[in-house]
C-alpha cells in the first residue's frame, strides 16, 4: 500500500482554534512517499489503483499495479538540487501508513495527521517517451489502464518528523512559521525524528493524470497511408466484448466485400471468401470497445475495428479471380 497526496493548500472551518489554524498554513504536495530503496519501488510508470474508498482506514490511499501497458514507457535520469522543508496535513488514514499520531481536527470529514518533512533532491528519474505507444496499448486494453500513473521519482536524503498535537507544540510551530516561513522540526518543541535516511535513495515519486483513449473518437479520426485502403467495421450492441469483437470483424469484411464489388465489378461467393482471407491475414489491425453502456439485462459492449489492406495485395487477388 503507498500512499497519494495531491496539491493544495487544506482551509479548516470557521474558527480560530490552533488546530485550525496550523492547518490553514499547511500543504500537501503531489508525491507519493515511498521506504527509502536503491531501485524504484514500485516501479516507474506504474498506474495507480484506488484502494477501498469505503474503509476509512483507507482514505486518500492508492494501491499500485504493474501493468504490461507501461512497459513502453521509457525514463531518464535528470540532475536535482532542491532542499525543502514542510508542513503536511494529512487524512488519518494516509498518517497510520506514515507512522503519525492523529490530529483531533475535522477539515473536509475524517480526522487529520500532522508530519514535517525535510528533503534534499539529488536528481529525479523522469518520464521521456513512450506515450503514443501507451495510449494504443491502453485503447486495445483498456482494463490494464487506471486514469494515473507514475512518471517522476525523486531521489535524495532525508528526514520525515511527526508532532505531538500539544498546544506547546503548535504555538512553537505558527511561530516559526509567522516569523520565518517554515519549521526547524528538529529544534521545534513538540516535534520528534520519526525515520531518516542519509544516504541518496529513492523515497518518493509523482504521480499524472492520464487521460484514457476513446475508441470512438480514435476511430473517427484514422489517418489514410500511403499505398494501403482502409477498412472499419463496427459491431452491435451484445452483451459480451467477444461477440461485438467478432461482429465489428464481420462488419469489417462486409466492407472489403462491397469495396471488391463496386471497384472491381466482382461480386459472388468467392469475393466473400477472398475478403475473408485478405482480413485473416491483417497483423496490425486494432480492435477496441466503446464504454460499456448499462441496461437492465447488463453491460453491452460496442465494438470497432480497423485494418489497412495493401492497394497492391486487393488489385492481385482481383486479377487472379478475373482470370477465373
Amino acid at each position: 500500500m503507498t500512499v497519494w497526496m495531491l496539491t493544495m493548500t487544506l482551509t479548516a472551518q470557521a474558527g480560530d482554534s490552533l488546530p485550525e489554524r496550523l492547518a490553514e498554513r499547511a500543504t500537501q504536495p503531489d508525491v507519493v512517499l515511498v521506504p527509502p530503496i536503491g531501485e524504484p519501488s514500485p516501479a516507474a510508470g506504474s498506474f495507480l489503483v484506488p484502494a477501498d474508498a469505503d474503509d476509512p482506514a483507507k482514505a486518500g490511499t492508492f494501491d499500485t499495479a504493474r501493468s504490461s501497458c507501461t512497459d513502453v514507457l521509457t525514463f531518464k535520469t535528470v540532475k536535482a538540487s532542491e532542499k525543502r522543508e514542510e508542513l503536511w496535513m494529512v487524512e488519518s488514514g494516509i498518517g497510520a501508513r506514515l507512522g503519525l499520531p492523529q490530529f483531533g481536527i475535522q477539515i473536509g470529514g475524517g480526522t487529520k495527521s500532522m508530519a514535517g518533512i525535510r528533503y534534499d533532491i539529488a536528481d529525479k528519474l523522469v518520464l521521456d517517451g513512450g506515450i503514443a505507444e501507451l495510449e494504443m496499448c491502453c485503447l486495445k486494453s483498456p482494463d490494464k489502464c487506471t486514469d494515473r500513473y507514475i512518471t517522476e521519482y525523486w531521489r535524495g536524503t532525508g528526514a520525515l518528523y511527526k508532532m505531538t498535537g500539544s498546544d506547546a507544540a503548535m504555538k512553537s510551530t505558527l511561530k516559526g512559521l509567522d516569523k520565518l516561513g517554515k519549521v526547524d522540526f528538529g529544534a521545534t518543541k513538540g516535534w520528534s525524528s520519526s525515520s531518516e535516511w542519509t544516504e541518496p535513495q529513492y523515497f518518493a515519486y509523482r504521480v499524472e493524470r492520464f487521460q484514457l483513449p476513446s475508441c470512438e473518437a480514435y476511430m473517427n479520426d484514422l489517418p489514410e497511408v500511403e499505398g494501403k485502403e482502409l477498412f472499419t467495421g463496427v459491431s452491435k450492441r451484445t452483451p459480451s466484448e467477444q461477440e461485438a469483437r467478432r461482429d465489428a470483424r464481420s462488419d469489417a469484411r462486409q466492407q472489403v466485400v462491397r469495396y471488391i464489388g463496386e471497384e472491381f465489378s466482382i461480386e459472388g461467393d468467392e469475393v466473400v471468401s477472398t475478403a475473408e482471407a485478405l482480413v485473416s491475414g491483417i497483423k496490425d489491425g486494432l480492435t477496441c470497445l466503446d464504454a460499456p453502456q448499462a441496461t437492465p439485462e447488463g453491460p453491452q459492449y460496442l465494438a470497432r475495428v480497423r485494418m489497412y489492406v495493401d492497394k497492391a495485395k486487393l488489385e492481385a487477388v482481383v486479377a487472379d479471380m478475373e482470370k477465373k
